[in-house]
């Protein structure tokens, strides 16, 4: 569009109408693939939660000259997100330098990633273009990072964080072992040459192609999960397996991690035992998810356990046992009345990648 057809589109409703069409659009999504009533009302929600991340990211932070570090909104739950992480992104643009200080907070891991592309908001495809990992909790310790294309000149303690032509968004993931205890990093960013001295008035072309963006966001991440969901995991159910590369919605997943994803269905009565074998790795975590590959309610509910929080059998091994109802022995998954979902394996910088076993057995054999 040029400036006058955007100027046009946003004083007309246009822009917004076309918007709403688009949302529409995506609830078809929903009716297509969903079998009982909580299916539905979980993936109606599920778009309400795409929504405003969308909004967040592409009406509200998408000044890149005056970016912030932004928490991902509340319960907004992308493609198996896990529970024991807190998530932030910042929009930036190739066009600048950024500069990332904090403090390192005592949480058990900590990643920050420079990334391109995205889930249907015609981009190219996601990609990963540079990493900094920090696996030293440290209450004393702070974060001094430059973000750029070309290498910079570093001061005492500063490190580099690269980025390409491609770039338009970093993400950041703080991994807890035990939140009741850990601290997460607290962490500022200043871009050190913006187009302006101050943000310029909002404008009706930044509202044309935020809510344009939102819209194609909100589809593309649902169309995503879904052909992961129905392209991979029904064929193979209540099996842990690894997304086939040429499919996976790619660059934004954290290069350290090993990730095994799956569809689970129990009738009534079944118990799905998936054992994590003795392995080396900083950090794991298994996870139940809902069709639209949400992770379920781990505030309330017993359906997440990690290398911490797990209860070992006596060889190293971990035993999950995914029912409706505690055996009373394991790591009891609370299937919070869903007959089926899909399910998350991650080892996070493993040493030697071992598959996991899956069974399906009656449960009172495991009372």
């Amino acid at each position: 569009m040029t400036p006058e057809e955007k100027r046009d589109a946003a004083v007309s409703g246009q822009a917004w109408a076309d918007f709403c069409d688009t949302l529409k659009d995506a609830g078809q999504l929903v009716l297509d693939n969903s079998e009982d009533d909580l299916d539905r009302a979980e993936g109606f929600r599920y778009l309400t939660r795409l929504t405003r991340g969308g909004l967040d990211s592409f009406i509200e932070a998408s000044d890149t000259s005056f970016p912030s570090v932004n928490p991902i909104p509340h319960m907004l739950k992308i493609g198996c997100d896990n529970p024991d992480a807190f998530y932030q992104r910042v929009e930036i643009s190739r066009r600048h330098t950024y500069r990332i200080t904090g403090n390192r907070g005592t949480v058990n891991y900590l990643s920050i990633g420079a990334y391109s592309g995205g889930y249907g908001v015609g981009a190219a495809k996601a990609g990963n273009q540079g990493l900094i990992t920090d696996n030293d909790p440290d209450p004393t310790g702070e974060i001094d990072i430059i973000v750029s294309i070309e290498p910079p000149d570093l001061g005492p303690g500063q490190r580099w964080l690269e980025m390409s032509e491609l770039t338009t968004i970093l993400i950041i993931r703080q991994f807890y072992l035990d939140r009741s205890v850990e601290r997460p990093a607290d962490l500022q960013i200043e871009c050190l040459d913006p187009d302006t001295p101050l943000p310029a008035p909002y404008s009706p072309a930044a509202l044309v192609d935020g809510l344009a963006m939102s819209g194609l966001f909100v589809h593309g991440v649902a169309q995503r999960f879904l052909t992961w969901v129905n392209d991979f995991f029904l064929e193979r159910p209540n099996t842990l397996d690894f997304i086939p590369a040429e499919d996976q919605a790619g660059g934004w997943g954290d290069p350290n991690q090993v990730f095994r994803h799956g569809y689970w269905t129990l009738e009534p009565g079944q118990a799905l035992v998936v054992t994590v074998p003795k392995v080396e790795a900083y950090y794991w975590n298994f996870q139940l998810n809902n069709i639209w590959e949400e992770s379920l309610d781990y505030r309330h509910l017993q359906v997440t356990v990690n290398k911490h929080t797990a209860t070992y059998e006596d060889d190293g091994t971990c035993r999950i046992i995914i029912a409706d109802d505690d055996p009373g022995t394991g790591n009891w998954m609370d299937t919070s009345a869903h007959r089926h979902g899909t399910m998350g394996l991650r080892y996070n910088q493993i040493v030697t990648d071992i598959e996991p076993t899956c069974e399906i057995v009656p449960l009172a054999t495991l009372s």
